[in-house]
């Protein structure tokens, strides 16, 4: 599976999240859509579905404030 398609099902089936009806830089911490606890329901979600795990030191909290930087973080995923 394409990695842009995990961020996108990790938003509909986790959160609800429409991504089409989200902006691509929009940041969904600051409007609400996610929090903290999400954050962390949404690296579980990564790691199993890229069958590997996802290292605190590989990332921070930036690279999941919006779809793009999502994907951009998914991308620089070895």
């Amino acid at each position: 599976m394409e990695r842009n398609e995990i961020v996108t099902d990790a938003l509909l089936e986790i959160f609800g999240l429409d991504i089409m009806e989200l902006e691509e830089d929009m940041d969904l911490l600051d409007n609400g859509l996610l929090d903290s606890l999400s954050m962390v329901n949404l690296i579980m979600y990564l790691e199993v579905r890229l069958g590997r795990r996802i290292d605190r030191k590989d990332f921070c909290m930036e690279d999941l404030r919006s779809v793009s930087r999502m994907r951009a973080f998914l991308s620089s995923l070895q």
